[in-house]
């Protein structure tokens, strides 16, 4: 074997242990935005809804730009469904009348942080200003309150959570995530939601989803199929048994 020859083989072996060591990190910093969860980390945050009806609901994160936000609501406006839609105080502010309309057209409004931040890296001081900026961003916008509240990347522990009930705020994180960002097909996507779909699911998805607007109508129609109420959150959380 020659000098060159060796050399070369010593670059693949580098290679692939460093390919190897991306995505074991890549694996650990997008764990928890990646995977369903199912059992509370958080006692009191909702992670779904215990109840015996074939009921679920549909939220939406709303962050970047405007994304696919009008699409979603003509459908949802086709099909006589309302959802539940977590939006920043940043975006609010940008798109205050967009922000109007989800209302207008009967959905729930959620709060998401103010500037998308991980709050959970916040100090004590830092972490009341997001949640004032929130509030007033809601109030000066659309008039409005919002007491449903889901954190950045669903980055929660005992003092944000604390915090956000401090606020009368309840806390919703998701049990099946859509990972509608990852550049799964539409069918791809579905197929997911469906594969983990329980009772009492709370589905996370996104607005600025490029395969969001052709992904939904079918959904919607494979959740009826499987005869599945589609609630927002909070009406599902009536149906919880306690």
């Amino acid at each position: 074997m020659n000098r060159e020859t060796r050399i070369g083989r010593r670059k693949k072996r580098y290679l692939y242990v460093l390919l190897f060591l991306l995505l074991l990190l890549s694996f650990f910093l997008h764990r928890q935005i990646t995977q369903s969860v199912f059992a509370p980390l958080i006692d009191g945050a909702y992670y779904h809804v215990t109840t015996e009806d074939k009921a679920c609901t549909l939220t939406f994160e709303v962050v970047w730009g405007p994304g696919k936000t009008a699409e979603i609501l003509d459908i949802l406006d086709r099909y006589n469904v309302r959802a539940t839609f977590f939006v920043s105080g940043s975006w609010l502010r940008r798109y205050a009348g967009m922000g109007a309309e989800i209302l207008f057209r009967g959905h729930e409004l959620g709060q998401h942080g103010y500037e998308h931040k991980i709050l959970t890296g916040l100090s004590d001081e830092e972490l009341e200003q997001d949640f004032d900026r929130m509030a007033e961003a809601l109030q000066e916008e659309l008039q409005a309150e919002a007491r449903l509240f889901r954190p950045p990347y669903g980055e929660l522990d005992q003092r944000v959570y604390d915090a956000a009930h401090k606020r009368g705020l309840t806390t919703v994180i998701w049990s099946i995530n859509a990972n509608d960002w990852m550049g799964l097909t539409h069918a791809e996507t579905k197929a997911k939601i469906m594969q983990e779909l329980h009772r009492g699911a709370i589905i996370m998805m996104h607005t600025h989803s490029s395969q969001i607007v052709r992904m939904l109508p079918v959904l919607i129609e494979s959740l009826r199929y499987a005869e599945y109420e589609i609630l927002p959150f909070s009406e599902l959380r009536q149906r919880e048994i306690k």
